[in-house]
């Protein structure tokens, strides 16, 4: 006959292994200590990009009632367009206090600059244009 403490080593067990798949999942999933697929510290990584030539990373654009912000730093709408342009790509995101024209310029003067812009259907919506549609 089975006793009781043979329900409790089953809980044990089960949330032994849970936990441990959690811890695993976590570590390996390429944030954390590293121990994952994505890129290190020094772009040496299997997300690494190729040669030295290569374009910049996605540049960060965030419009917030204050005006717009490159990479964490504020800045205008030229340089914005320039550095932007240079990377290939942009992620823009807008807060709720972002100014409706400023959002819809930024990512007017990204579109017709040739950057592939990424950004929540919010921004979109804001902006009053509909995303491109990419191939997967």
């Amino acid at each position: 006959m089975a006793d009781r403490n043979d329900k409790n080593k089953t809980g044990r067990t089960v949330a032994l292994v849970g936990g441990g798949a959690l811890l695993l999942w976590l570590l390996l999933r390429g944030r954390g200590w590293g121990l994952g697929e994505g890129t290190d510290h020094e772009g040496t990584g299997s997300g690494a990009s190729g040669p030295t030539g290569a374009r910049p990373a996605r540049c960060r654009v965030r419009i917030d009632a204050d005006g717009i912000e490159l990479d964490g730093a504020p800045t205008d709408l030229e340089t914005m367009t320039a550095r932007c342009q240079a990377a290939g790509s942009a992620d823009v995101h807008a807060t709720g206090a972002a100014i409706t024209g400023v959002v819809a310029e930024v990512i007017h003067r990204l579109r017709a600059a040739g950057v592939e812009v990424w950004a929540d259907s919010a921004v979109w919506n804001s902006a009053n244009v509909t995303p491109t549609k990419r191939s997967a």
